[in-house]
């Protein structure tokens, strides 16, 4: 089982998303968060697994997260998410040092498994 902290400033996604984490019986979610800011702070202190985080939020985004997490809290994987989709949006994300990057079209718990599984495997 996968500790993660959940972090979008739309209520009702991250709402909807941690129920649906909870629900696949993979995810237990430590920690939510509604800005970048928020997300590193609880990052630092509960040392979750991953972290799945909106590419944008006030404060600081995905990407700052991911840069930050990347440089200080390296066991922590970052998966970023965005209702945008495109290939700069995933070149952008590796570049900072998530894990991966998600459209929020194609996220659910079995995308993030095979995300945090594959990367296991390397």
């Amino acid at each position: 089982m996968y500790r993660v902290i959940v972090a979008d400033d739309e209520d009702i996604f991250r709402q909807w998303l941690c129920s649906l984490l909870e629900a696949s019986g993979d995810f237990q979610v430590i920690g939510e968060a509604g800005t970048g800011s928020e997300t590193l702070r609880l990052a630092g202190l509960l040392l979750p697994d991953a972290v799945i985080a909106d590419v944008e939020m006030p404060q600081q985004d995905g990407l700052d997260v991911a840069r930050y997490i990347k440089g200080h809290l390296p066991d922590i994987k970052v998966i970023l998410v965005s209702s945008h989709i495109g290939r700069s949006y995933e070149r952008l994300a590796q570049k900072e040092g998530a894990l991966a990057f998600i459209s929020k079209v194609d996220l659910s718990p079995a995308a993030l498994l095979q995300a945090l599984q594959q990367k296991e495997e390397r």
